[in-house]
């Protein structure tokens, strides 16, 4: 407000980027609702059908508008509700024409991938990456009976595969691409997903206590490249996953409700502040 009273120049770039993400994802849950509701009165071929050159038409006008080199803010959303479109068409023909086999339907996560990865480095898309990188994860984590990689301890293995191919992935991106903007997508989705696979490890007393050193040795990593690399997000997963792994491992051998909830106020009180001053110190060296 005092800036509009000044006449200073007032950039409302954040605002618009919200506001045309949020019209994204609402024609995309619009579209879910559609298919929901009305399978039956349209069809599911021509549901499959609409949805497909729905995301055609976004995809050709992304093109277009890159060759006229018109690119703008709303260029980038369109190409992620493209993105969206077809990832809901390939999981829709696929649930409904089974094309891949019952056995194999996970398969068609790996089709979008490649798809959205594709498309990703043609328009050098970091959402479209993430969208890339989901896919990947969610067939590297898809086990026989439908179980996804952070429910339980013996999928922790899956999680630690998807982390170990994200950061290839990331390696050779970084190696033959010297300008890519890629490299922090691949960072904060390898760390994630190593640390969920050691949150699976404590879901199960077998796994328990190895699971929390490993997280407690990940986070300690994390923490350490982040306040080298001046990138604040590693630092916080450090301490979130830390004091998880931490609280796991002595909630574990605390007997008694009243000392268990005693420690965890302590330790959250702890955390709070801990977190607090890494936050304030970072920011007095930027």
């Amino acid at each position: 407000m005092i800036s509009l009273q000044r006449r200073d120049t007032v950039s409302i770039y954040g605002e618009l980027r919200f506001l045309t993400w949020a019209g994204v994802m609402l024609i995309a849950a619009g579209v879910g609702g559609i298919v929901t509701k009305h399978l039956d009165e349209i069809g599911p071929l021509a549901i499959a059908t609409a949805i497909g050159l729905a995301s055609i038409a976004c995809y050709v006008w992304c093109f277009w508008r890159r060759r006229t080199a018109r690119v703008s803010l709303v260029d980038d959303y369109i190409l992620l509700l493209a993105a969206l479109l077809a990832s809901a068409d390939v999981g829709f023909i696929e649930h409904q024409f089974h094309l891949l086999g019952d056995g194999a339907w996970q398969r068609h996560f790996l089709l979008l991938a490649a798809l959205h990865g594709v498309i990703a480095y043609l328009f050098d898309s970091r959402m479209v990456l993430s969208l890339a990188i989901s896919a990947l994860a969610a067939y590297l984590g898809v086990e026989r009976r439908n179980a996804f990689l952070w429910e339980s301890g013996g999928n922790a293995a899956r999680a630690f595969l998807c982390a170990a191919a994200i950061f290839a992935w990331r390696f050779l991106d970084a190696r033959y691409r010297k300008a890519t903007t890629f490299t922090r997508v691949f960072d904060h989705f390898a760390t994630n997903i190593a640390f969920w696979g050691t949150l699976s490890m404590m879901t199960e007393s077998s796994t328990r206590v190895g699971g929390c050193l490993l997280a407690i040795l990940f986070a300690a990593a994390s923490a350490t490249y982040g306040v080298r690399k001046r990138e604040e997000a590693f630092v916080i997963y450090g301490w979130i996953y830390g004091v998880i792994a931490i609280d796991v491992l002595i909630v574990n051998q605390i007997r008694g409700s009243d000392a268990t909830f005693f420690y965890l106020l302590v330790s959250t009180i702890a955390a709070t502040i801990g977190l607090s001053m890494t936050h304030a110190r970072m920011r007095r060296q930027s």
